[in-house]
């Protein structure tokens, strides 16, 4: 399955790289990032990996999630494409999910 990362997913990632380079250094906001996107490889193989995402089930397409470390990676299926949503750290009020 091909992957896709929305816009808000893209500018999740970027908001995560700004602020742990802001906060430790471009090295370590690099690696974090590029742990995140590895993790999402899993999903080409095996789509259903993530375990259902309890707070968007009430929208009507069915939502997943990856966790790594401590950020929540959202996603769904659709066909033969897999759409990565968001990319949310965990330790966040988990109604900013919803924000966007």
């Amino acid at each position: 399955m091909e992957i896709i990362w929305t816009e808000t997913a893209k500018n999740d990632l970027k908001n995560i790289f700004n602020f742990i380079k802001s906060e430790i250094n471009i090295n370590k906001a690099q690696l974090i990032v590029f742990q995140i996107i590895d993790e999402t490889s899993v999903l080409q193989n095996m789509p259903e990996a993530g375990q259902k995402e309890p707070k968007f089930e009430r929208l009507k397409n069915e939502y997943r999630r990856l966790i790594f470390k401590h950020y929540k990676i959202v996603y769904h299926i659709s066909a033969e494409l897999v759409y990565i949503n968001r990319v949310f750290d965990s330790r966040q009020n988990p109604n900013k999910l919803f924000i966007k």
